[in-house]
């Protein structure tokens, strides 16, 4: 254990997003984020146990910090699917699912904690519920082809259910013949556009 160099007065924000960060960390290399303890962020970080208990009263306060923070970076990787291309919502939809698998892929840990574990998070300002920025973004992308918001939402909906079991199953489900990702999120694609 290397050990961290104390924060300059007044720069106890910069900790928080430390351990936070630290903790993601081990999260992403764990099968189960609960297996995480405090102990152990505070050896990889470098400090004393009871000085996460200044930023965090629980170790479910401190994985809910870092959950909130996945769901901003997976937010952020989908949002690269409209500034890539100025194609059409089918050609949108496909590089949001294509970006959906490749988060899922490099970061199986990360996706793991956002999408196999349900926790109590305070939603963030102006959602109704945890995703609400990610699911609009399919809303938005698929809303020149729907007749209305409701039919929008609903294509939405169908559209990120086929992405995400085509994604979460090929794992345990390895024998089965899939098709190519690529190929199957286009089908998705196509026919939610249609």
């Amino acid at each position: 254990m290397t050990k961290r160099t104390p924060s300059a007065r007044g720069e106890g924000g910069q900790l928080r997003e430390d351990i936070v960060d630290t903790a993601l960390q081990l999260v992403e290399e764990l099968d189960d984020p609960w297996s995480l303890s405090l102990r152990a962020v505070a050896r990889k970080l470098g400090i004393a146990a009871t000085s996460i208990y200044l930023h965090f009263d629980s170790l479910e306060s401190l994985l809910t910090a870092v959950k909130s923070k996945l769901w901003l970076q997976f937010g952020e990787q989908l949002a690269e699917a409209g500034h890539t291309t100025d194609d059409s919502p089918k050609d949108r939809l496909v590089e949001l699912g294509l970006l959906y698998a490749d988060f899922a892929e490099k970061r199986p840990g990360a996706f793991r904690t956002l999408f196999a574990t349900s926790w109590n998070l305070d939603l963030p300002d102006g959602c109704d519920y945890i995703g609400q920025p990610e699911f609009e973004l399919i809303v938005d992308t698929v809303r020149p082809v729907c007749t209305s918001d409701e039919d929008a939402r609903e294509r939405a909906i169908q559209l990120w259910c086929g992405i995400h079991g085509a994604v979460v199953l090929r794992s345990p489900l390895s024998k089965f013949p899939w098709p190519d990702l690529r190929e199957q999120i286009n089908a998705l694609a196509t026919r939610i556009t249609s």
